[in-house]
């Protein structure tokens, strides 16, 4: 390409940009704004879709088919979210002072980048959320909705990480609970186009797990079960406008009642002013650090929401969780084949601990791994893992420059249900001393040091052949790491215990929601996709229809719901079988004959 024809395709591409932000400078007004389009955002949009509402849902991140997500996590424009280098992919990583976090970005929030990992809690956790709902009998039908909607079942495909997890339960004398995970993932036949499995044909055409192991940098094969497939899929089919790299910076209550959205653009250094929003209603669902921030800065900064609890980024948990991994150095056992997470256990009755894995050639996260090193002070654990890699040099070198590091590695994720928890705080830093969200210490401080993780990493290391590791920022900055940040708008029965009351509304706000796993009272000690699903089902299900019509015309029918028809689908046994439709009426009993006389 010459210089010439470089700058020519350089304008084009700045006129359309221009172009696109005169078409959205004119204000939108609706029934409903929903902040965000992950696990809460999404089911809130399709639930209130279905019910004749009008939606619209802003997205930060980028709208993602198939084929557009990147090959390896090396593609850092299509995996990575750095806004400054102009990279806005799937995977954010967030360093706050007390916490490493891993979460999502895009329409899908963090389905696109999860591990379609969707497991109900023990009940106990329950025991610690406000007492005047009884959690387990509400959300249960909710839980039992959310598998239906996001496709759950029992992951097939036990290969080498999931034999290799096998191992270490054993290790650790907890084979009996060893267990295949429950996952959002089509299993149909591998690489092969199919009609609808889950909606009895009016969802999106999907495709057969090929077991490639990509989950976690984007699923190219359209098998994974991410939320543009089910509930973002019928809340747009419904007439929700979704609007992608928009980010909400104000909420402004409107003297008439409901509230104004300010945005702007994500992507655009230049044109950042977005459109306005207008709703009666307004639903945050930014995912844990979007919300607080959102919050935090209309509450102290643009002073729109002022009256905001002062609870507001307190009890933020990390989900119990510590991560840390193994390499092999045996090239022939491929650990990158399957799905992200296959399979689980439980070393004791508050944790559980799941296999991960990358596709192979996604060696980026080799670059967040240390070794395995002893506990100690953020002083003294650095210097610690100095020695380490002294004592284990030559075997450190061999990870590092391992050819394929995704193809040897198996990573724990390892999850725990301890009532640890931190704050969020809102702070001006650097030379502008901009306000942004910091992490602070609170009582019973989240460890950044599990011994039943260490333990486990130590004997999937035995099990490899190879060398276990810690990730960076435990061992260098005493932070945990954590894909599953929970808390920060505390569900409270009043202003002085949490942030919204138990039907999500924001406490002296009213019209203001928050439904996402900043909710969430509690650790869960499993993979929280779920539970925020059924929560925010709840919280949707609290909204009358506002067209009756079109919600009866809206129902789903699922697939697996449907009663398998003896004749073929025919439609001539007259079960009552969805081959049939409504049961026919039985043909009339004839009469018995008369009986013959006595002899």
């Amino acid at each position: 390409m010459s210089l010439k024809d470089f700058f020519r395709k350089f304008a084009r591409k700045k006129t359309s940009t221009t172009e696109q932000f005169r078409e959205n400078s004119a204000d939108v007004t609706c029934d409903f704004v929903i902040i965000g389009s992950g696990f809460g955002g999404s089911v809130a949009a399709m639930r209130l879709a279905q019910k004749g509402y009008s939606v619209a849902v802003l997205e930060a991140g980028k709208r993602w088919k198939a084929e557009d997500f990147p090959k390896s996590n090396w593609d850092l424009r299509k995996y990575a979210w750095i806004p400054l280098l102009k990279c806005f992919g799937i995977q954010r990583i967030s360093l706050l002072k007390e916490v490493m976090v891993l979460h999502g970005a895009g329409v899908g929030g963090g389905s696109l980048v999860y591990a379609n990992t969707l497991m109900q809690p023990d009940s106990k956790v329950f025991d610690s959320w406000p007492k005047s709902v009884d959690w387990k009998a509400e959300l249960e039908p909710k839980y039992v909705e959310a598998k239906k909607m996001l496709g759950v079942t029992t992951n097939p495909m036990m290969l080498e990480a999931e034999k290799a997890l096998k191992v270490v339960s054993i290790k650790m004398k907890a084979e009996a609970t060893f267990h295949p995970t429950e996952v959002g993932v089509y299993f149909g036949e591998a690489g092969k186009k199919a009609a609808d499995p889950y909606f009895s044909g009016a969802g999106p055409e999907r495709s057969g797990c090929t077991g490639c192991g990509g989950c976690l940098v984007g699923c190219r094969h359209n098998a994974k079960n991410t939320l543009d497939k089910n509930y973002l899929y019928f809340a747009e089919k419904w007439g929700t406008a979704i609007h992608p790299a928009t980010t909400a910076v104000q909420i402004i209550p409107e003297e008439k009642g409901g509230y104004e959205v300010k945005t702007r653009s994500t992507t655009s250094w230049f044109k950042k002013k977005g459109r306005t929003f207008h709703a009666k209603n307004v639903v945050v669902s930014a995912g844990v650090l979007g919300t607080v921030d959102l919050l935090f800065k209309n509450k102290s900064v643009y002073n729109t929401l002022p009256n905001i609890s002062d609870q507001l980024g307190n009890d933020v948990r990390t989900n119990g969780e510590s991560l840390l991994g193994a390499t092999g150095f045996d090239k022939n056992r491929d650990m990158s084949k399957g799905i992200a997470i296959g399979a689980a256990f439980h070393p004791d009755e508050n944790t559980k601990i799941e296999a991960v894995k990358y596709p192979s050639g996604s060696n980026a996260m080799r670059t967040l791994s240390v070794p395995l090193t002893p506990d100690g002070t953020r002083l003294t654990r650095p210097l610690k893992m100095m020695f380490a890699v002294v004592k284990r040099f030559p075997k450190l070198v061999r990870v590092w420059f391992a050819r394929d590091w995704a193809k040897q590695s198996v990573i724990l994720l390892v999850m725990q249900k301890a009532d640890q928890k931190m704050k969020l705080v809102m702070k001006k830093t650097g030379l502008l001393r901009r306000p942004k969200l910091a992490g602070a210490p609170s009582e019973n401080p989240v460890p950044s040091y599990l011994p039943v993780a260490q333990k486990a990493a130590g004997a999937l290391a035995e099990e490899l052949k190879g060398e276990p590791q810690n990730v960076i920022s435990e061992v260098l900055l005493g932070r945990p790491a954590t894909a599953h940040i929970l808390g920060g708008c505390m569900i409270g029965d009043d202003a002085s215990k949490g942030v919204i009351n138990t039907q999500h509304e924001v406490f002296n706000y009213p019209g203001l929601y928050v439904c996402d796993g900043s909710v969430t009272p509690s650790n869960l000690g499993v993979n929280p996709s779920l539970t925020i699903t059924a929560l925010a089902e709840r919280f949707a299900a609290q909204f009358p229809a506002a067209n009756d019509d079109l919600y009866k015309q809206r129902q789903i029918t699922y697939t697996a719901d449907k009663k398998p028809s003896p004749c073929g689908g025919k439609g001539a046994c007259g079960s009552g079988c969805d081959g049939c439709g409504a049961k026919k009426d039985p043909a009339p009993t004839p009469p018995a004959p008369p009986a013959p006389p006595a002899p």
